[in-house]
């Protein structure tokens, strides 16, 4: 399990000669470590769009997707891009590799809504928070105080500066943080592991702090049962339904909340699009695409709500898991979203739904078993009859041999949580007549 504690910073760096380095210098040092980082991401997004945008007129033109190395020379397009990207600045190798690797996953987080055109490409603003990598943080307590050493700048910058090395000295702020102190003391006992943390810039207090990220095996480990399986079915009435074979009881997400999010920002996005015909003075003048840019930023604040939404519904996913002492959770291969899925299955960013479940399940021990989900809908849970006329509403589903009815979600739910459901519906069905399958 990884958790996060926040601890505030007060610069200590020395020179070669052990006399302490102004202030300035280093906060001036921090700002413009900020600024290249804010440029390494943008072009780590700007090298990976246009190669994504190569392989796709690749493809068209010879019928499969070229790979990496042949293409780039490179095993990973991350290599590629961090060797492109390591000059020009003053960053510690292994945190700008850190930096670029986060930049692209937000990127591929984000790529179905870009292409969709409902979510406009990522661009870093100022402020960007520093990456350090774990290997990059040292803490070491003297007497009573704390000190934290991160490799920050690279060793030609530390040298040119006349710096004793390129860590960067700050003293941490611990005696009113009690809470903190017993974390960092069991980082340098061994009981908890640091792991990737932030440096960042708190306006408010005006001070630099450190999100420092650390890792421990979740105690709850060894009372799950991994043979005990959640089955999750990614739906439609409900985003995300699960439950345990055989049992009432069951976790459902309406998708209520999503779609009447979604209704209002539309409604929004359109009264907008209308105000800029009579817009102020201030983008009249500058082209349409300056007139409808309020109208057109909203595709950010709907990304924004998937992401806390789909943290919110993850994180009750996982603690319901614990609390029916589950192990292993069984849940779809997000493969089977096709372009003939419904509008609202497509439009929702089931895959960034499933990452958030899957690192979670992680940090607790919990196991996650991906299924191929073909007729888990169209399955009755109770005795196996599979027919299509089984689910005749995207809610209802009334099995056509046992008379079994349920909502169709919770259904297909109690399908996946099947142990290898979907060797046992290859192994045992086969197609009598069109649209119509029986057990054999």
């Amino acid at each position: 399990m990884t958790k996060v504690v926040r601890v505030y910073l007060i610069i200590e760096q020395k020179d070669k000669n052990g006399d302490i380095v102004e202030y300035t210098k280093i906060n001036k040092l921090l700002w413009d470590l900020q600024k290249q980082t804010r440029i390494i991401k943008n072009k780590a997004i700007q090298y990976y769009w246009e190669y994504k945008n190569f392989s796709r007129d690749y493809c068209e033109k010879n019928g499969n997707y070229p790979s990496v190395e042949e293409i780039l020379t490179y095993k990973t397009v991350d290599g590629y891009i961090n060797n492109r990207l390591k000059i020009d600045n003053d960053l510690c190798a292994i945190n700008r590799s850190s930096t670029i690797k986060h930049a692209i996953a937000e990127y591929k987080n984000a790529e179905s809504d870009i292409k969709d055109g409902t979510r406009s490409i990522i661009n870093y603003k100022s402020d960007q928070p520093l990456d350090l990598h774990n290997t990059s943080i040292h803490i070491e307590r003297v007497k009573e105080e704390y000190y934290l050493f991160a490799n920050m700048v690279s060793r030609e910058y530390a040298k040119a500066n006349n710096f004793a090395n390129a860590r960067i000295c700050f003293k941490l702020m611990l005696k009113n943080n009690k809470s903190a102190q017993t974390i960092i003391d069991r980082c340098l006992n061994g009981d908890y592991k640091i792991s990737e943390s932030k440096i960042i810039y708190d306006r408010k207090k005006k001070q630099w702090c450190i999100n420092l990220a650390y890792s421990f095996s979740p105690s709850n480990v060894q009372q799950l049962d991994y043979n005990k399986i959640l089955g999750v079915d990614l739906g439609i009435t409900y985003p995300l339904c699960a439950s345990v074979y055989g049992e009432y009881d069951r976790l459902a997400i309406h998708k209520g909340e999503i779609e009447n999010f979604r209704n209002k920002v539309e409604a929004r996005r359109y009264s907008m699009l209308r105000q800029g015909k009579n817009c102020g003075d201030g983008r009249i003048g500058h082209g349409i695409k300056c007139r409808n840019k309020p109208a057109y930023n909203i595709g950010d604040k709907i990304a924004r709500f998937r992401d806390t939404t789909n943290h919110k519904y993850s994180r009750a996913l996982i603690e319901y898991a614990i609390k029916n002492n589950c192990g292993t959770i069984q849940m779809e291969n997000l493969a089977g979203i096709t372009d003939k899925a419904e509008r609202f299955l497509k439009n929702w960013t089931y895959y960034d739904l499933q990452t958030k479940i899957q690192y979670k399940a992680k940090e607790c021990g919990i196991k996650i078993q991906i299924i191929n989900p073909q007729y888990t809908s169209q399955r009755c849970s109770r005795c196996g009859y599979i027919h299509s006329d089984n689910r005749k509403t995207q809610e209802n589903f009334l099995c056509l041999k046992c008379g079994f009815a349920a909502n169709a979600d919770y259904n297909a739910s109690q399908n996946i949580s099947i142990k290898d459901i979907d060797k046992i519906i290859k192994k045992n069905w086969k197609i009598c007549e069109p649209d119509i399958y029986r057990i054999t």
